[in-house]
């Protein structure tokens, strides 16, 4: 009889359904440390099923890749395996992957096609109980798999487990943390309403819920707010786990380009999704919370002098919340003032803003 090591209650009926049967071993190694898995005092799945798969897309990032590889052959859990996605890289990625000569990490190629097609092939790659996302350019503490395992044990109806990260500028050392005021829980209404949860690179799902809801959406635009889109989906569906320990990082490095630092990607990417999930924004939240949502992606395109951009929020204003271009651009005016966002004010060239900012200075507001 298969003898099986196990961390928590949560793993019970995989071990009943592998425990008695004779399978053939995988065509691809785990590469596992059998005097790990018992020295652990994490308890693990059935051998035949790696806990975690970790799945890390990369484009071009040959050159600092290994800072996330290395920052998860640290983990003190042991029971992993690594899927690297590379997005048609002509860099040697490859060659770097396969420089590490670890049965763990499975290398896979594909013709570019964005980061949420890479990471839905990774997924349908993975065999591990959970995946856990890590961009190739951000890294984690050598417990996270750890305790993200512990937190996973508290609570069988948790369907994500994310933890809190801290973000390192290399071009000046600065530290930063974003700051989220909902945590865990049923918070379906409260990430609609805050808008965000946390990066990718930080949050890890149950593989058989990941793969009912179909993975990342690759119709978003230029694969920004993917993060966002995926978190509100399970949270409408499974409960969030919350881990309050700092266990991983996502570095801003000026040298190397990242979709999120795109304004015009990520103002679309905005845009496309408070469209997605206007009708639940409206539903949980109501009509004044999608409003300024909008009215916050419109100044954005005003910004970045984006007429197309304009456009399709005024369209999309006139069909979901009946406004007038008029009515739109007063409370548009009035939303800037509010948020203190002059500079976007001082870009805005039509006749009633004009108006408005006269008779603004005028009774001295």
């Amino acid at each position: 009889m298969l003898t099986v090591f196990f961390h928590c209650d949560l793993f019970i009926n995989i071990i009943e359904k592998h425990a008695l049967t004779d399978k053939k071993s995988p065509s691809r190694p785990l590469g596992q440390n059998p005097e790990a898995r018992q020295s652990t005092d994490i308890v693990l799945p059935p051998v035949l099923c790696p806990a975690f798969s970790v799945i890390i897309p990369s484009y071009n990032r040959a050159k600092i890749i290994s800072r996330a590889l290395d920052s998860v052959l640290a983990q003190t859990f042991f029971d992993y395996e690594i899927i690297v996605i590379d997005d048609g890289s002509n860099d040697d990625l490859k060659s770097v992957c396969y420089s590490y000569n670890n049965d763990n990490i499975y290398y896979y190629y594909q013709e570019n096609s964005g980061a949420c097609a890479a990471r839905n092939l990774g997924i349908e790659k993975s065999r591990g109980y959970y995946i856990s996302f890590l961009d190739s350019d951000d890294s984690w503490e050598p417990q996270y798999l750890n305790e993200v395992a512990k937190k996973f044990s508290e609570d069988e109806d948790f369907g994500l487990v994310w933890v809190k990260s801290i973000r390192k500028n290399l071009d000046n050392g600065h530290i930063s943390f974003k700051k989220s005021k909902v945590f865990e829980g049923n918070i379906y209404a409260k990430i609609l309403q805050q808008g965000y949860l946390t990066s990718t690179s930080f949050i890890t799902v149950k593989s058989s819920l990941l793969k009912s809801i179909g993975g990342f959406d690759i119709e978003l635009p230029g694969s920004h707010c993917d993060d966002d889109d995926l978190c509100f989906r399970i949270a409408k569906t499974a409960k969030i786990g919350y881990v309050n320990k700092i266990l991983g990082t996502l570095y801003i490095d000026s040298s190397i380009e990242r979709i999120s630092t795109s304004k015009s990607h990520s103002t679309y990417g905005w845009f496309f999704l408070w469209c997605k999930f206007s009708d639940d924004v409206i539903c949980h939240c109501g009509m004044k919370t999608l409003e300024e949502k909008l009215l916050n992606i419109y100044s954005m395109f005003y910004a970045i002098n984006d007429t197309n951009g304009l456009n399709g929020v005024e369209i999309f204003f006139s069909e979901k919340l009946h406004l007038t271009k008029r009515q739109i651009k007063y409370k548009l005016f009035f939303y800037i003032i509010k948020n203190k966002k002059l500079s976007v004010l001082r870009k805005i060239k039509s006749k009633l803003f004009l108006i408005l900012r006269y008779n603004y200075k005028k009774i001295g507001l």
